[in-house]
């Protein structure tokens, strides 16, 4: 198996950053620096030399005949300080202590025709630096043109220019390493708040992870604040799901409960309908009845979970129109033939809103009245400006401060032994939901019974 491949850390890539930019200005600016040095101390150097040069082939030349010999050129090249070589450029003739094989041939061909042409070139000979310096003069109106050439010793001024390279070493090491240390600061500075935001991306979700401190670094505590923020946010969704989940078990719960006394019933009554030879027709009668009943409570609280299923997914939707609110009244008296209710209305019939909706809220809210309170139930309806304000009020026993404030919860019940069986527990729920989908709200107060709120906003 290939191993994997290493990736340096910021810390790392910084300190390389800084040490790469480091050797690089070292290098350039000791490079300049030595370059130049050299160029000074050669050429100053080299225009000494010249001068040399120039002041001994003068005195050697004047000294020859117009056409010497090769004895006349050596002796006369004897006289020069360094070794050196004359050469006659008019026949090829030369003498003198520097072999002429060691000059080169391109600066013989170099020197012009006129006096004081001069022609050089740096070369290592013998493991040191040597100077071979040319020029030309004749030995006087109509006599030969001769070529005087001295090899000059310039390890003095390599030795200075190896030392001046030796310190930029040296100084550019110790940048580098100023650099270095330098770089690894700065990354470790730098890492600091890094692993800060690290250990807050490291506790998102862990709701007992310690709070970590600001940093002297306002982009990152940006970063961190915004992280924080995140945290909270991760903090409460996960909050949210623990409460959707412990609903949801609530929920099952409350449903197998609730399925469990008509299933029950409808397996009673299934063993007396199959029951041919015991049962008589009465029975038979009565069992169908009861199976009937059982059958529409379980088909009320089926779609009463799926109601409330649309409101948990969002998929509620209001179809409003504007219909008669007392023409409503009548519709729903008459299709549910309640007894001992009465209704009010206060204000213009008219009102634009979602029909269905606002019936299911009077309906449950009357039935729970009928069902949990006593006779006589007020419906009292007030329509003023672009609101509408139901009440309904019975006349029971009210409810106890203790389960005031979660009658409006699924599957609750103030009390079993006030159930006839045939209540879901989720009644209220669907009216305060319902009331919430159209822009409103429900509530309930005590006076001398129980008395349910909705108010819903509406057009007119």
């Amino acid at each position: 198996m290939m191993g994997s491949k290493w990736r340096p850390n910021l810390r790392t890539r910084i300190t390389i950053a800084v040490v790469a930019v480091a050797v690089g200005v070292a290098a350039t600016t000791a490079g300049a620096l030595v370059w130049n040095a050299r160029s000074i101390i050669l050429e100053s150097k080299q225009e000494a030399i010249y001068e040399v040069l120039r002041f001994e082939t003068k005195a050697a030349v004047s000294a020859l005949p117009e056409s010497p010999s090769v004895a006349d050129l050596a002796y006369a090249a004897e006289q020069f300080s360094v070794p050196a070589v004359l050469i006659n450029l008019e026949t090829g003739e030369s003498g003198g202590t520097l072999p002429v094989e060691q000059v080169p041939q391109y600066l013989i061909y170099q020197l012009g025709p006129d006096d004081g042409f001069s022609a050089y070139e740096r070369s290592t000979q013998y493991g040191f630096l040597s100077f071979i310096a040319g020029l030309s003069m004749t030995t006087g109106p109509g006599g030969d043109r001769i070529g005087a050439f001295g090899m000059f010793n310039m390890q003095s001024q390599q030795d200075e220019i190896d030392r001046l390279v030796n310190l930029g070493a040296l100084i550019g090491t110790v940048f580098v390493v100023a650099a270095a240390i330098i770089g690894l600061l700065v990354g470790r500075q730098l890492g600091r708040p890094l692993q800060q935001l690290v250990d807050v991306a490291d506790g998102l979700g862990d709701r007992e992870r310690p709070p970590v401190k600001d940093t002297d670094y306002p982009d990152v505590n940006a970063v961190l604040d915004a992280m924080r923020h995140s945290a909270e946010r991760l903090d409460t969704t996960i909050e949210q799901l623990e409460q959707s989940e412990a609903t949801a078990r609530q929920l099952v719960a409350d449903v197998a409960h609730e399925l469990r006394t008509p299933l029950a019933t409808l397996v009673a009554v299934s063993e007396i309908l199959a029951d041919t030879e015991a049962a008589t027709a009465q029975d038979r009668q009565a069992a169908g009845a009861i199976a009937a009943r059982s059958a529409t409570h379980l088909a009320a609280l089926t779609n009463d979970i799926l109601e409330m299923s649309r409101f948990d997914s969002g998929k509620s939707e209001v179809a409003a129109r504007q219909f008669d609110v007392a023409e409503m009244w009548r519709e729903l008296t008459e299709l549910r033939q309640w007894e001992g209710v009465s209704f009010e209305l206060t204000g213009g019939p008219l009102v634009k809103t979602d029909l269905v909706r606002l019936k299911l809220i009077v309906t449950n809210l009357v039935t729970n009245a009928l069902r949990h309170g006593e006779a006589p139930v007020e419906v009292t309806m007030a329509i003023h400006a672009n609101e509408l304000m139901l009440e309904v009020s019975d006349a029971g026993p009210g409810i106890a401060p203790e389960h005031a404030d979660q009658v409006f919860h699924r599957f609750y019940k103030a009390s079993e032994s006030r159930s006839d069986g045939d209540s879901s527990g989720l009644g209220l729920a669907i009216v305060r939901e319902n009331a919430r989908v159209l822009g409103g709200d429900a509530w309930l107060t005590q006076r001398g019974g129980t008395v349910f709120h909705v108010r819903i906003p509406v057009a007119r």
